[in-house]
């Protein structure tokens, strides 16, 4: 083998060594089944979607219910459901002065005994191109994660992770994004979790000096399209996709939805290997002459386990996911007269 060949290979074997080293436990970002509504969350490019707008949106979602926990409570077996649950709720605005958006998220997510709460910071400049925007974002995030043992105890003793029960940690990290949205179709990539690739650091000790829960980056792509039937003009069918991957796997999550005269939407969601879902939503005052309720929108979506999970002994029911998002203007619109500059049309726009 040549000089310049070794120089190759040990540079691709370098690359997949840093790409997939590091712990055998990695904490991945949270999953919604209502993924379009939580784009702050995985795409900073995506904060303040909506022009002049001001946002509030929560999601809940409850995962894998009915799913039991066997442990050892004293001397007896118990039996607990720990069905993992996610909180997510996220602000997000239109600054003028700052030529784009800024929004705070907050997460938290509990799966079982293990509570990891999160806060992001983010801010996405807005550029106007052609009939669309395109947002670049950057956020820094806060975590905290946490084993809880609420006074039980292994069903094994002597494992090195468990002994440190109750311990926590505070972690910084960042994320980047970017995304193009026009009136009848947006896409977008973002990347979350990038400080653990240029810092294997680690986030729960446990004896020996080892790792237990690490953070990988989490690369996502997504789009969606809003058709509307030609033939009537109320009547819209929407799709979104998601791909996301850690570098060492890949889900992918699909969703059809169609929507009526904008007041009533529903359809189904798909995710690999996971679940498929029943999503239902509404927009009650679209239509509505009250510039304080048309803003007002909620979803509801339930999962059907389509794995091993919904197939056996504390079987999982299923997941349910609930949505509000309330969103009004924060700006007057400018109303112009006359003749003038033609500069000034776009006065309000990003």
């Amino acid at each position: 083998m040549n000089k310049g060949a070794q120089i190759r290979r040990f540079a691709i074997v370098l690359l997949f060594t840093l790409v997939t080293g590091g712990a055998c436990f990695a904490q991945d970002d949270v999953q919604f089944t209502l993924f379009p509504w939580a784009t702050s969350y995985y795409n900073a490019g995506g904060i303040g979607e909506q022009n002049n707008t001001l946002c509030f949106t929560a999601i809940y979602n409850n995962k894998y219910l009915g799913w039991n926990d066997v442990y050892m409570q004293g001397d007896s077996l118990k039996k607990e459901k720990t069905a993992p649950q996610d909180f997510y709720f996220s602000m997000e605005s239109y600054l003028k002065k700052l030529h784009g958006s800024l929004g705070v998220t907050f997460v938290e997510d509990i799966i079982g005994h293990y509570n990891n709460i999160g806060v992001k910071l983010g801010y996405s400049y807005k550029l106007r191109i052609g009939n669309g925007h395109l947002g670049i974002g950057a956020q820094v995030s806060l975590y905290n994660q946490q084993i809880k043992s609420d006074g039980w105890r292994p069903i094994q003793t002597g494992d090195p992770v468990l002994d440190k029960l109750g311990e926590s940690t505070l972690d910084i990290d960042f994320s980047l994004g970017v995304q193009y949205k026009c009136d009848q179709w947006y896409a977008g990539v973002g990347v979350t979790q990038l400080a653990s690739a240029f810092d294997k650091k680690r986030v729960l000790r446990v004896a020996g000096n080892q790792d237990y829960v690490s953070r990988n980056p989490q690369l996502y792509f997504h789009g969606g399209y809003t058709w509307i039937l030609p033939s009537n003009p109320n009547w819209e069918i929407i799709p979104h996709a998601m791909v996301k991957t850690d570098f060492k796997t890949y889900q992918i999550d699909v969703m059809g939805l169609v929507r009526y005269n904008g007041l009533l939407w529903g359809g189904l969601g798909y995710r690999l290997n996971d679940n498929v879902s029943l999503i239902f939503g509404t927009r009650p005052f679209y239509n509505s002459s009250n510039v304080y309720l048309k803003g007002l929108e909620a979803a509801i979506s339930y999962g059907i386990t389509a794995n091993s999970l919904g197939y056996r002994a504390n079987r999982s029911f299923g997941d349910v996911e609930v949505m509000i998002r309330y969103c009004f203007d924060i700006y007057r619109p400018e109303i112009f007269s006359g003749y003038g500059s033609s500069r000034n049309i776009y006065k309000n726009q990003y």
